[in-house]
């Protein structure tokens, strides 16, 4: 606002952050905004079609996937944002083989985690699996698209494959409720985005500059893909094991349960998955960015909303989206919206990390979640079931964004100390 006859220009600051925040981010939003809902809305169809139980499988067989997969796939977009940094030589092509090549190696260990623990493999898994190997592809694309800032073309094949995916799972549970058509809709996803992912990064890569073979990109990115790997590696274990170790421990049926809860507070991680290329982004152009101001003018307002409408609405939305026969969710869900928020309140640590040569730090933070979740769900599981892995969960986040805080000031106060 200005103030009249003085010539001083006084800005309202906190709205103006907020509002140059939502028009800087905005397509990401919309894109995961419309992933939110189609999630939600997918949940619905596949739970009140399938019951708890069944619903609970499908969870431990993507929580195999998920923790054979992305050990070696997962934020490998980071590694291309750093290599970027470091070369102008065109890698693009070699980054490509290098995600094939994961994604073998990772079909071998999901096949052979099958085999041990269930004696064979169904035809559609076997689908799904072959399948999941090109769509590693889209790290790259990712990686690429961030680091050009090009957020309008990730957001739309983002809202893409969303759309995609929601079509297919629905039109297939609908027709046919089983777990082969579920997993038979998610194999046809994923051939469509990884052709489409490959196209635009053909596209992306003509007229670049010199290009960089794949033993060269290799030696360029011996150093950061091992930091990377090993820091997913500890962080994925909690992520993508907690639904089969509630199975194991538990049974189906709370497993079924707890994955409904999570997947009501996922669209928390949904907004700090749009948050994300943008904060990489404007770290990667000003290591000095003000995170207090970010905290306090967008992310704890935000924050406080959000639990309003959880604990207001939290019962009917159960209702909504999965129906009676998952009532039970609601209190499991209340505890890990707790570390969602805490998360969600600090997601840019993990970023400031990166960006500052301190992943290893990150790594430190994530060893403290896997120790904390190792040692607390066996035991919370086996006296409070589905609350006691919530809980376990929500304990594990909050502990290790303590200590990614903690990092954080030490390393900018030894900077302003410089």
């Amino acid at each position: 606002m200005a103030c009249k006859g003085s010539g001083v220009q006084i800005p309202s600051a906190p709205l103006d952050k907020m509002k140059n925040f939502f028009i800087e981010t905005k397509e990401l939003l919309l894109s995961q905004g419309i992933i939110a809902v189609l999630a939600i809305i997918q949940v619905r169809v596949v739970a009140t079609n399938l019951g708890p139980e069944i619903y609970g499988n499908i969870g431990v067989y993507l929580g195999f996937v998920g923790i054979s997969f992305r050990i070696l796939n997962s934020r490998n977009s980071d590694l291309i944002l750093i290599n970027s940094n470091l070369t102008d030589k065109n890698f693009t092509k070699s980054a490509v083989y290098l995600e094939l090549i994961l994604g073998v190696v990772s079909l071998f260990f999901v096949s052979s985690i099958f085999f041990i623990y269930y004696k064979s493999i169904e035809n559609y898994l076997v689908l799904y699996f072959f399948t999941r190997v090109l769509f590693n592809t889209q790290e790259v694309f990712k990686g690429v698209f961030t680091h050009t800032g090009d957020m309008k073309t990730y957001s739309l094949v983002e809202s893409f494959s969303n759309i995609t995916r929601f079509i297919l799972v629905v039109s297939f549970i609908s027709f046919s409720p089983s777990i082969s058509s579920f997993f038979f809709a998610l194999s046809i996803h994923q051939v469509v985005v990884s052709i489409l992912v490959l196209i635009l990064l053909y596209r992306s890569n003509l007229n670049q500059s010199e290009t960089m073979n794949f033993k060269e990109y290799m030696r360029l990115s011996k150093k950061s893909f091992y930091k990377i790997r090993t820091d997913q590696a500890v962080g994925l274990i909690p992520t993508h094991l907690d639904v089969v170790v509630i199975g194991y421990f538990a049974n189906y049926y709370s497993a079924g349960i707890y994955r409904i809860a999570k997947k009501l507070v996922d669209p928390i991680n949904s907004i700090i998955v749009a948050f994300s290329p943008w904060m990489l982004n404007k770290i990667s152009k000003n290591n000095n960015y003000n995170f207090k101001k970010l905290t306090i003018n967008i992310l704890i307002p935000s924050s406080i909303l959000i639990i309003f409408i959880y604990y207001l609405f939290g019962n009917q939305l159960i209702q909504l989206i999965a129906g009676n026969a998952f009532y039970d969710s609601f209190s499991p869900m209340m505890i890990l919206l707790v570390g969602f928020i805490s998360y969600y309140l600090t997601f840019w640590t993990r970023h400031y990390l990166l960006l500052n040569d301190l992943i290893l730090k990150h790594t430190i933070a994530r060893v403290v979640n896997l120790v904390t979740f190792v040692l607390t769900a066996p035991l919370l599981i086996t006296n409070y079931g589905f609350n006691g892995i919530a809980f376990s969960i929500s304990m594990s986040v909050l502990f290790q964004k303590i200590y990614e805080l903690s990092v954080y000031l030490k390393n900018k106060n030894l900077k302003n100390n410089i």
